[in-house]
């Protein structure tokens, strides 16, 4: 079987990486560390390629383009869909500090190693306004809203713009400490700024209106 376009053999000459099984781990690796640092549109393929260490012809090969290489790179780290997968309904309606839990389980994609690359890529993309950052805003904002209806339901049947306004406070805090980090926050002890969000969270989430 002939090799796909761009792989260059260990008889050819050259500096590039084979094809071999763990070439696809490689670019998405790569991929993510500069979409990422870039963004989508600063991060190009050749970039990529030379992070990687593989013919550029080598992400057509795996991903067909640009846009495909950043959906499976996401995809590679993180379900946006299952960012609150752990909850039920039986555990949300016996969990106490709910503000808080909600807070500390989002966040803590972020301060892990292996996921916080591909939330970053994709926050940058947004901010970009890319179309193929689309799909991903719908998913992780029905995440985030379907999660809130379920630790606040009357809230959020009475406040339809509730989950919202909660996420916003998530966001904002998310580009302070992680996207475009800026200090004391991006380098503060992780519990402390729980104890410091803690009680915002739990008065936007847990107590009711006056």
């Amino acid at each position: 079987m002939s090799a796909p376009a761009g792989v260059r053999g260990a008889g050819q000459g050259g500096g590039r990486r084979p094809g071999h099984s763990n070439t696809r781990a490689l670019i998405l690796t790569a991929a993510l560390e500069l979409f990422a640092a870039k963004g989508y549109a600063g991060a190009t393929l050749r970039g990529i390629a030379e992070r990687a260490d593989v013919d550029p012809a080598l992400i057509h090969h795996f991903f067909d383009d640009k846009g495909g290489l950043f959906r499976h790179a996401v995809a590679s780290r993180i379900d946006l869909s299952t960012l609150f997968g752990s909850l039920t309904d039986e555990d949300a309606a016996g969990l106490k500090n709910r503000g808080e839990w909600f807070a500390r389980t989002f966040l803590s994609y972020w301060e892990d190693e292996s996921t916080r690359p591909a939330l970053v890529a994709f926050f940058r993309t947004g901010l970009a306004d890319e179309p193929v950052a689309k799909e991903f805003h719908h998913r992780i904002e029905k995440a985030l809203a379907s999660c809130l209806a379920r630790l606040a339901p009357e809230k959020t049947e009475r406040t339809p713009e509730f989950p919202s306004l909660v996420s916003a406070h998530l966001v904002g805090l998310v580009m302070l400490r992680y996207v475009c980090p800026m200090e004391p926050l991006a380098s503060l002890d992780f519990e402390e700024l729980m104890t410091l969000l803690a009680r915002a969270f739990d008065v936007l989430v847990d107590e009711p209106r006056s």
